[in-house]
């Protein structure tokens, strides 16, 4: 009987040491992590990036371990999502043309002329977040979503009406293949041109207008050549950290909620931010001589309309047809005060 109790408490106690033996372990296992990002260090996104990897060092006793790679170094947007793909990077900063590689609903943020400011994009978001992240692709996980500004005209000539830029040879970046069919199916000349060679293309005339966020044309001082700005929002550009799978599973329960609070938290902060350097942005390049004009209702109509003509052609192909209609709806309730 002495022997059969004896027996029982070391079991008892091999158990316990081998618990203790596994969360240590767990304790002592570092996650490093390789941040992308194509955008500048020294930016609203860059500062956003490097606050975060510090944060969640100090979130997770500095088990979780994070180093950026700002300025594009990692590659274009394409190249860095095939790398998240293949575990050479572990997160990346993405913009809409790239999400919509893992999740093309995304898209339906971006129909032109359809969500009009940030009070109705935060109605759109608080709806669809939660689908839009059901339909991310299984090998990724969407961190936290933010706002990356609006996507306005830029052009050297004044553009008041649709056909006003359907004269200009309207720069684009090749990555953006959806935008770019619906901007060709609503019969503009495009011009494909990666951002590095889109200074020689307006130097040469092969480009004369662009659409852009305001907060990226400044910088690059592309409105000494594009000297006239259609005060009208095309639509909102989105923005995502994205973590792959197979770092999000080595991650545990705790550090995975920690990440995930922290990143969307400082998601809210860079929101704020980036609307008060979008209209810094603008307000800058006024008093240096872009010309911000505004359309009047009658015009305003005009790219409304032009909008919708094209759409037939374009819901259920580019755009998800349900979510189209869900957002269509939400944004009519919201402009009614229902």
């Amino acid at each position: 009987m002495k022997k059969l109790w004896f027996l029982l408490i070391l079991m008892i106690f091999l158990a316990i040491n081998a618990v203790y033996a596994q969360r240590g372990s767990a304790r002592s296992e570092v996650v490093n992590i390789r941040v992308a990002s194509s955008l500048p260090k020294n930016s609203d996104w860059g500062r956003a990036l490097d606050r975060l990897a510090a944060d969640w060092g100090k979130a997770t006793n500095n088990q979780v371990r994070a180093i950026v790679n700002h300025d594009g170094r990692e590659g274009t947007e394409g190249d860095m999502l095939r790398k998240l793909n293949g575990d050479a990077i572990q997160v990346a900063l993405f913009t809409s043309a790239a999400i919509a590689e893992i999740c093309p609903e995304v898209l339906n943020l971006s129909v032109p002329f359809m969500i009009h400011n940030n009070a109705e994009l935060d109605v759109v978001l608080q709806n669809v977040q939660p689908v839009l992240e059901s339909r991310v692709k299984n090998e990724f996980v969407i961190l936290a979503w933010s706002k990356g500004g609006w996507i306005y005209v830029f052009s050297k000539e004044k553009v008041l009406v649709p056909d006003d830029l359907r004269k200009q040879k309207l720069g684009t970046s090749p990555e953006l293949k959806d935008m770019n069919t619906v901007f060709r199916t609503m019969g503009y000349q495009l011009v494909e041109a990666d951002i590095v060679n889109i200074g020689t293309r307006l130097a040469s005339n092969m480009v004369n207008a662009i659409y852009m966020i305001p907060a990226a044309i400044a910088p690059m001082q592309m409105h000494k050549s594009l000297s006239h700005m259609l005060d009208l929002p095309i639509a909102p550009i989105m923005g995502a950290l994205v973590m792959n799978r197979i770092t999000w599973n080595k991650l545990t329960q705790d550090q995975q909620r920690e990440i995930v609070n922290i990143t969307r938290r400082t998601a809210v902060e860079f929101d704020a931010s980036m609307a008060r350097t979008e209209s810094n942005a603008i307000s800058a390049m006024g008093r240096d001589g872009l010309n911000v004009n505004k359309p009047n209702k009658e015009q305003n109509d005009a790219w409304q309309l032009d909008t919708k003509k094209a759409l037939p052609s374009l819901v259920g192909t580019i755009f998800d047809r349900d979510l189209y209609n869900r957002i269509n709806e939400l944004l009519e309730k919201t402009r009614s005060g229902r």
